[in-house]
């Protein structure tokens, strides 16, 4: 991707298209399950975009593009929950049980209740931990990825992952025993 970066530096509109399309599709659903709305995601990536298209020559010394959008959509999306919550106290960065409902594909209850379940065990997951599987899951990013959109060590990002897919299956163990 640098020439892409070289491309993007020197404002080629179709360098943009070829970045949107690139990181678009991944963006869009960890953004949801970030911010719990499908609406304020939209918001966020075309924030990210338009970012991006104003920080002009800085692109030409970026090494990983897809990285370096998901930190600006990441710092966006802390942004917008930041403005909101100043707005209303109430207001929530994870995604509530009729969010994963509407997410959930068809009206099949087990569907439902899967979504439900999910729900919960990832609100209850440590911050950090959580954004992390969003990241893993819902951006399909790997590790290695991870570790830099977070800046932290890969071996980090992996213990808290192998940490938090543990948490979550024990809780949905205990919640399917009920």
């Amino acid at each position: 991707m640098g020439d892409l970066s070289d491309r993007l530096a020197r404002g080629d509109q179709a360098a943009f298209a070829e970045l949107y399309d690139a990181c678009a599709d991944q963006l869009h659903p960890y953004l949801t399950a970030r911010l719990g709305s499908r609406d304020d995601a939209a918001d966020v990536v075309q924030e990210t975009f338009i970012r991006l298209a104003r920080a002009g020559r800085k692109l030409a010394g970026v090494d990983n593009l897809v990285a370096y959008v998901f930190t600006v959509a990441s710092n966006e999306a802390a942004r917008l929950l930041a403005g909101k919550l100043r707005e209303a106290a109430t207001h929530t960065s994870q995604l509530n049980v009729a969010d994963l409902y509407r997410e959930a594909c068809g009206d099949e209850l087990e569907a439902r209740e899967t979504a439900e379940a999910l729900a919960e065990a990832l609100a209850r997951l440590a911050p950090e931990q959580r954004e992390i599987v969003e990241l893993k899951h819902y951006a399909e990013l790997s590790l290695r990825e991870i570790a830099e959109i977070t800046a932290l060590p890969q071996g980090t990002v992996a213990t808290r992952y192998r940490t938090a897919l543990g948490h979550l299956r024990d809780w949905l163990k205990r919640k399917c025993h009920e």
